[in-house]
């Protein structure tokens, strides 16, 4: 299964005649360095923190999302700020990354104010699968950005995955068909919203790589408690400004898992992205959407239709392929 290739040197490379020629052993030396489990160990983990801290999110009903989120970023700020301390780390960055520190932080709390609202709108197994999707556009961005590899296999990922997007979204221009529940339009915007937005920060994250994880985490909490002030006041349910908080210690207690779940979540991307590609760690924290079908089915009653598992599913399979990436390219080489 090779091909003669002269005017491409690498993998990587577009003739401009767009021959359809490929030699795959070119990939094996751009793969050399193969996978570096440690860190895809620990996106693996950010994301099962980041689905029980969602889960816990549309949990928690007599809140509103942004005070979650509000609550949240002061306790991140609160342990951030200790973390630097302790580190001697100055919290706005290092001199020639601070807007770069602070546009990651922007982003990051727009993605964390979408999230919310999405989790509280969506089935939580369908709201995962289409912001885990995010590799979809991560993909593209990291071989724009930080030159990263995008190739044969990568580009059927991206199918895949769109494909299953679609499937789980299930939108009515494309499946006409008689809905028990309304369709909520604005639950799969705002969670399509925070895949772009999540892709963009993992992107700007990736190359934040030699920030300490505190300043980050400081920065996006600074920036999400601006935020949930900003989309509280706007688009409060009714136009009530009423802070409603916790009435007993039960909620304070799941709002304090979120909190340390979510900084678990943040923390652990952060450490991962420097240790792994943007487009792996992407791709591996899609994992949890099990994790998540599982907490939709078993805590929430909320049974996934045929549709949303065969989307999850090429999702999935997109997953196993790109962690297997330099396994596929060798076996490719000795195919005769």
């Amino acid at each position: 299964m090779k091909f003669n290739i002269d005017a491409t040197s690498s993998y990587n490379s577009i003739h401009p005649a767009y021959l359809y020629t490929e030699r795959f052993n070119n990939n094996v030396e751009t793969y050399h360095e193969g996978t570096n489990w440690f860190g895809i160990f620990l996106a693996f983990l950010s994301g099962t923190f980041f689905t029980i801290s969602s889960a816990l999110v549309k949990a928690i009903k007599t809140v509103d999302p942004m005070i979650l989120l509000a609550i949240r970023a002061v306790l991140q700020i609160t342990a951030m700020v200790a973390v630097a301390c302790y580190h001697s780390k100055n919290l706005f960055g290092p001199r020639g990354q601070r807007l770069l520190v602070q546009f990651q932080g922007l982003i990051g709390g727009l993605t964390l104010a979408l999230l919310y609202y999405s989790f509280r709108k969506l089935p939580l197994g369908d709201a995962t699968t289409i912001i885990f999707s995010s590799p979809v556009i991560v993909i593209a961005l990291s071989f724009i950005f930080l030159k990263e590899p995008c190739g044969l296999l990568r580009v059927v990922v991206i199918c895949a995955l769109m494909l299953g997007v679609i499937l789980v979204a299930k939108p009515p221009f494309l499946f006409q068909m008689h809905r028990t529940v309304p369709y909520d339009v604005m639950g799969y915007v705002y969670a399509i919203l925070a895949t772009l937005f999540t892709a963009l920060n993992i992107v700007v994250m990736r190359k934040c790589m030699d920030v300490h994880y505190c300043v980050i985490v400081f920065t996006l909490s600074v920036w999400s408690l601006l935020t949930a002030i900003f989309f509280f006041l706007v688009m409060s349910e009714n136009h009530k400004y009423k802070i409603d908080l916790p009435h007993d210690w039960w909620e304070w207690g799941q709002i304090t898992i979120v909190a340390i779940s979510g900084l678990s979540g943040q923390v652990l991307v952060a450490k991962a992205l420097k240790l792994e590609g943007a487009g792996k760690v992407s791709v591996t924290r899609s994992l949890d959407i099990i994790l998540a079908y599982f907490v939709q089915v078993y805590f929430f009653g909320e049974m996934p239709t045929s549709t949303s598992i065969v989307g999850a599913l090429l999702v999935l399979l997109s997953v196993i392929c790109m962690g297997f990436e330099k396994e596929i390219y060798g076996v490719c080489d000795i195919i005769p």
